[in-house]
């Protein structure tokens, strides 16, 4: 059993915004682009989320009402064998500490699981879960719990859009240290929105970059054909010059170069030798 379970979901949608530029550039009739453009977007989106769960970020962006957290991972060696290493991580956090002063509480990874793993029979299809149970020296006991899911949304006439809910679960055993529930509250919802607010900035730069690299490209590719059109164009009025001349050294040298095996060959008035 447990004697606290407190739980912070979010739910995060691709933002409207995130995709304007590239729906402007589509016209309205062209649902398949649009189609490809929010398609893009969700994947940038799934990619955004797994990434910061892969690289711990969960504390970028704690709110200013919430009290100031911190969250690290690093990577420690085992203590049964010197060549594994194992991951840890810390909290620091206002009012965790006695007397409502900073605590600071030692973490070490659970485990961590992927879509791979999941079994999407039952529930929203998986696609990250990383949990860490605490340590001694701690001021709470218990596991943390990040999830994040896919949620298939109603379909619009405009076609509709997939998001994703993440979740941050802090669960305190029966027996256990537990922090005041409003400071669990707390912790868990700031660190849901500082992921969210984390994937969606790094969706937005990431659908940036794309567009710029699409711009750059098809500039680059447009700056080149017209450059081999220029070619072209040049190369074909030498030709027609040249033939041009060739016609008019013609018309005006008539019969020049012929061969004649037989006849005066000589200009007239030219002077006779033998």
């Amino acid at each position: 059993g447990f004697a606290l379970v407190t739980t912070a979901q979010t739910l995060i949608v691709i933002d409207s915004d995130a995709i304007q530029e590239d729906e402007k550039k589509q016209n309205d009739d062209d649902d398949e682009s649009a189609s490809k453009a929010r398609e893009e977007a969700s994947g940038c989106m799934h990619e955004s989320i797994i990434s910061i769960l892969d690289e711990r970020k969960f504390s970028e962006f704690v709110p200013g009402n919430s009290p100031s957290m911190k969250f690290r991972s690093f990577l420690l060696a085992s203590e049964a064998n010197d060549d594994d290493v194992m991951e840890g991580a810390v909290i620091a956090m206002n009012l965790l500490g006695d007397f409502g002063r900073f605590g600071v509480q030692p973490l070490c990874i659970s485990y961590e699981m992927d879509d791979e793993d999941s079994d999407e029979e039952d529930g929203e299809p998986l696609i990250h879960c990383v949990a860490f149970h605490t340590l001694m020296g701690g001021h709470f006991d218990g596991e943390l719990r990040f999830l994040v899911e896919e949620k298939k949304r109603k379909k619009t006439k405009k076609g509709g859009d997939s998001g994703v809910v993440l979740s941050v679960t802090l669960a305190i055993p029966k027996g256990g240290r537990a922090p005041p529930p409003r400071l669990a509250e707390a912790m868990v919802s700031s660190l849901a929105q500082s992921i969210a607010q984390s994937s969606q900035i790094r969706m937005k730069q990431t659908l940036s970059r794309r567009t710029q690299s699409r711009s750059y490209r098809a500039q680059a590719s447009g700056r080149a054909s017209l450059k081999r059109h220029l070619r072209y164009e040049q190369e074909k009025a030498q030709e027609e010059m040249a033939a041009e001349r060739k016609r008019k050294w013609k018309r005006n040298n008539a019969g020049a170069g012929n061969y004649r095996p037989s006849g005066v060959r000589r200009p007239q008035g030219s002077p006779k030798f033998g």
